[in-house]
Order: structure tokens, then C-alpha cells, then sequence
């Protein structure tokens, strides 16, 4: 368990990840415009678009290349530039160059080992300026585990070109690694199926004070914790996700 396979589904992610609640989030951290920013596990760009027209001198990570391409090709169409770095993040080697780094969507979940997770809190902090911050989101356990319980559940379904593609997934585990069977079905206009895939994924939950504890051993400094996009406290019992902002000390 190391990387997950996204280059399987490069050319499907934006079909049925296209929201856009963290957007407000992340942009307001681009102040003054001109920062040097780094954002793990950029995809396909769903954030690295509104990051960059907000004034972020943005270096994007990820380990598809092919999620990457497409991500350089919206750069093209918007006539906009960012340094993409097909990379594991586990193994980043930049040295003292960011004013921020973030690692949004709560990917950093999907570093289920301990050791992994402690490389990237490593690699990251070298990478930042001193007084750089870096934003690490995780989904709460609390909330999240409630749906991991085998139930095969639909994600979306989309109208694609004639047809129909159903995203549909189900979440065993838990303790803490969750593994995930996520299906794309796609239907001709006659209801026959086409062809179908399957998409194996996996991520661990990580309580609060276990993360803490990494990011102090690491070096880091926490600044915050919020509860949810809109920077409401963090609430163990009741908020979906945590929103750390830690700060490598001067």
C-alpha cells in the first residue's frame, strides 16, 4: 500500500470530483499574492486553478503523470504556468523554498503508515521557509467511520457522450486502515454496460493527538485546528473534518 493507481482514471476524475467547498479556504491563504506555494497531490488541478488565478507561485505534486498532463493542459487552455512535480511525496527533496504548503481533500489520509505519514511531515518541513505554514487536512474518525460499513453506495451518476458512467463505491476496515473498491460502470444510451473498472483505494484514520504528536516531533509548531472550511473550532464529536495549521518556527 503505497501510491494509489490514479492513472487508471486520470481521464474520468473531473467527471465525479468537481466540488468546490474548500476553494474560499485555500485562496484566502495566498496573501500577499506572489507566495510560493506547494500543494501535495494536486490531481488534476481542482484546486491548483484557483490557487494560481488568486496569485500563488504555485508548485504542484503527485505521482500520476497522467493526472498531471491533464492538469498541464487546463494550464495551457487558462494561459496560466506552475512547476508540476511528478513525484511520491514521500520522497520530496525541495529545501527551504515555500512560504506555504498544503495537502488538501484530506490525501494525507491515504498515507496509511506511520512512517510514510512521518516522511511527508519531514520532507515538508524542510521544504519551508522558516515561519512557512503548512495546512494538512484529515477527515474526524468520528464522522468519517460512520459510512465505512460495506454498503455498496452510488457516488454520481454523469451523462457521457451517449451514455451514462455510475460511480458507485463501499469502505471496509477501519482499524485505522479503511480499504476501498470504488466502480465505474459505463451504460450505453441502450442501458447495456460498455465496459467497466475498478479502482482499489485505501486510508487510515489518524486521531487528533496522534497527528499532533508527529507534527510536534517533527518540528512543527500548531497554530490552529478547525473544524471545518468555514474555521469554526474543532469539535471531536461533531466536526466532519480537522484543518491543522502548523507553522515551521522561526
Amino acid at each position: 500500500m503505497e501510491n494509489i493507481n490514479y492513472d487508471n482514471i486520470a481521464e474520468l476524475y473531473d467527471l465525479y470530483v468537481n466540488t468546490d467547498y474548500d476553494f474560499e479556504f485555500f485562496t484566502s491563504e495566498i496573501t500577499p499574492p506572489g507566495m510560493k506555494v506547494l500543494e501535495l497531490t494536486s490531481g488534476t488541478g481542482r484546486l491548483s486553478i484557483p490557487l494560481i488565478k488568486t496569485g500563488a507561485k504555485l508548485t504542484c505534486v503527485d505521482f500520476s503523470q497522467s493526472m498531471l498532463d491533464i492538469l498541464a493542459a487546463k494550464l495551457e487552455r487558462h494561459h496560466l504556468s506552475a512547476r508540476l512535480v511528478c513525484a511520491d511525496v514521500c520522497e520530496m527533496n525541495f529545501q527551504e523554498e515555500f512560504e506555504l504548503a498544503i495537502f488538501p481533500f484530506q490525501s494525507f489520509m491515504e498515507l496509511v503508515t506511520k512512517e510514510r505519514q512521518d516522511m511527508v511531515l519531514a520532507a515538508v518541513f524542510r521544504g519551508l521557509e522558516a515561519g512557512g505554514r503548512f495546512i494538512c487536512t484529515l477527515h474526524n474518525p468520528a464522522i468519517r467511520k460512520k459510512t465505512v460499513d460495506g454498503v455498496l453506495r452510488i457516488v454520481h451518476h454523469f451523462q457521457k457522450n451517449s451514455g451514462t458512467l455510475i460511480v458507485s463505491g463501499y469502505e471496509q476496515g477501519g482499524n485505522p486502515v479503511v480499504i476501498r473498491h470504488q466502480f465505474f460502470e459505463y451504460f450505453d444510451a441502450a442501458g447495456r454496460m460498455v465496459w467497466k473498472r475498478m479502482l482499489p483505494m485505501w486510508f487510515a484514520f489518524i486521531e487528533q493527538t496522534d497527528f499532533q504528536e508527529m507534527a510536534e516531533q517533527a518540528g512543527f509548531r500548531v497554530l490552529t485546528l478547525y473544524g471545518n472550511y468555514n474555521r469554526s473550532e474543532f469539535d471531536p464529536v461533531q466536526s466532519p473534518v480537522m484543518i491543522w495549521v502548523l507553522e515551521k518556527p522561526s
